[in-house]
């Protein structure tokens, strides 16, 4: 019988180790914390992110316990990154700028946030300024899963202040672009009979249904590192869905992201 690794090197194009030294690497993060992985892979791009979680969906049906863990750079405190079955990494491939604009920048999670601070304010003289305490050496899809702010939160802000959208993997391996809808493009969702259509039905029912006890829960505090920010997905004002709102923070649990596009601000002289 072939081993995990053995089949996942049949559907990926990136790479699949399973060497004590790399095990080692990833078994760790900055945390107390220790897990040793199974198998690591390291994506080349979209497609090979789909085909791993796609096979460990078809796998979980069948009984056998495989569960997927994005991670980027490791720099988390929890123990977030970590698993016992297939570490996800995307700095050594899925590392790349896609797109920048005059305000936004669409990046893979793989970026150190070092380079795209770089990069950013050399062509435009703006940055992405979430400015966790970890900014030199973490990457840019723990700025996302973790919700990640610093010592300057309070002037600019947490991460989630900055996602204008993105592209996710979900848990059955479809794809979903993430981004607020209107109510018109919210009820073409709910009606789509796939597990993004089904996603939008029950997030939307939950947070109709419990709209009062979801509100009492919001902390009113100047920042908050817990995820699953439902009092966020509904904008009141605006008339915007958003379900990005709910994975930025979720720490890989709720869709693995592949690119994100976020807005970004002038640097301050002082």
């Amino acid at each position: 019988m072939s081993t995990l690794a053995e089949r996942l090197k049949r559907i990926v194009r990136g790479d699949v180790a399973t060497d004590a030294d790399t095990l080692k690497k990833y078994s760790r993060d900055t945390s107390i914390f220790s897990k040793t992985p199974e198998v690591v892979v390291f994506p080349k791009d979209t497609a090979d992110v789909t085909s791993v979680v796609r096979y460990a969906y078809e796998a979980r049906g069948r009984g056998e316990e495989v569960s997927v863990t994005p991670r980027s750079a490791g720099t988390d405190m929890t123990g977030g990154p970590l698993t016992d079955s297939i570490s996800l990494v995307f700095t050594k491939y899925m590392n790349r700028i896609l797109k920048l604009d005059t305000d936004t920048v669409t990046a893979e999670p793989g970026i150190y946030y070092r380079d795209l601070e770089k990069e950013t304010l050399r062509k435009t003289g703006k940055l992405f300024p979430s400015y966790p305490a970890s900014r030199e050496i973490c990457a840019f899809g723990g700025m996302l899963a973790n919700n990640a702010g610093g010592e300057l939160t309070l002037r600019y802000g947490k991460t989630e202040r900055y996602v204008r959208e993105m592209h996710v993997i979900l848990s059955d391996g479809s794809a979903a672009h993430i981004r607020p809808l209107n109510p018109e493009e919210l009820a073409d969702k709910e009606r789509e009979q796939t597990l993004e259509g089904q996603i939008y039905r029950g997030i939307h029912r939950l947070i109709d249904e419990h709209a009062e006890a979801i509100e009492t829960a919001r902390p009113s505090v100047t920042k908050n590192s817990a995820g699953y920010s439902l009092w966020n997905v509904m904008d009141q004002e605006e008339k915007t869905f958003d379900l990005g709102r709910l994975i930025i923070g979720s720490q890989g649990t709720l869709a693995i992201i592949t690119d994100a596009t976020v807005g970004m601000v002038e640097l301050k002289k002082h």
